[in-house]
């Protein structure tokens, strides 16, 4: 038989040029490239970011933790660690943990969010938005102190159109005790006892005051028609109030 017509005959040949073997080889290769693609274009993989150009996006951070809640236990006792400043001639409470921080002329501000932040609020406002220490102490206390509402216009419009100069030493009441109505991180309402001068027996007045935080910081809220009347009881009778005040 011519040696052209002879049957192929594969034996004595590399293993890599024969049919099977390169076809083999071929079909891996497709396998490998196909592998490769459904790796870079799958969705979450990197084939989206090289694609569009967009940067991987960064998980978010994980949460530190809760956060530390606020106090909300109320004194029962009087509040240690308070000296009394005169004010005019009234007497108000000063704290180092509890405030103020900022004291002026004529206003304070800058109190702890705290039960004894809010008590010391109460007491410092209150007594600087009194009509009796004169227009130079309540005017920029209700301004800035209280928040804004149509009872605080009212107040001071009717101030304003009163003959307010300061009082006399000795012909006013001064911060006798207190009493926590309710108290939440946001909202305080707390009464201020004082007592009424007399040589008699003692009268007492207790102005239920309301107080909000707001802006870092415990505002006031105008008493209901603008008026301290509305919320003051008079009494001699202090079972359940905290004796507090200077002596």
């Amino acid at each position: 038989m011519p040696r052209s017509s002879a049957p192929q005959d594969f034996a004595d040949r590399p293993p890599w040029t024969r049919p099977g073997f390169i076809a083999s080889a071929i079909l891996v290769l497709i396998v490998i490239v196909a592998g490769l693609l459904v790796a870079v274009l799958a969705p979450g993989g990197d084939g989206n970011d090289i694609a569009d150009g967009t940067p991987p996006v960064n998980p978010a951070p994980a949460e530190s933790g809760p956060q530390q809640a606020l106090p909300t236990a109320v004194p029962t006792t009087a509040p240690a660690g308070v000296r009394w400043e005169l004010v005019g001639s009234l007497a108000v409470p000063v704290s180092a943990t509890a405030g103020p921080r900022q004291v002026t002329g004529t206003t304070a501000s800058g109190f702890a969010h705290t039960p004894e932040g809010a008590l010391i609020a109460a007491a410092q406002i209150g007594m600087r938005s009194s009509y009796s220490l004169g227009r130079d102490y309540w005017e920029p206390t209700i301004e800035r102190q209280f928040v804004p509402s149509a009872d605080r216009d009212r107040m001071l419009a009717t101030l304003r159109a009163t003959d307010t100069s300061p009082s006399d030493p000795g012909t006013l009441s001064q911060i006798a005790g207190f009493s926590y109505q309710s108290y939440t991180p946001d909202t305080a309402v707390i009464g201020i006892v004082l007592r009424a001068p007399s040589a008699g027996t003692p009268r007492y007045h207790v102005l239920s005051t309301t107080l909000l935080w707001r802006d870092g910081d415990w505002r006031m809220q105008a008493p209901p028609g603008g008026a301290w009347t509305s919320v003051n009881r008079v009494t001699n009778d202090l079972t359940g109030v905290v004796e507090w005040g200077a002596r």
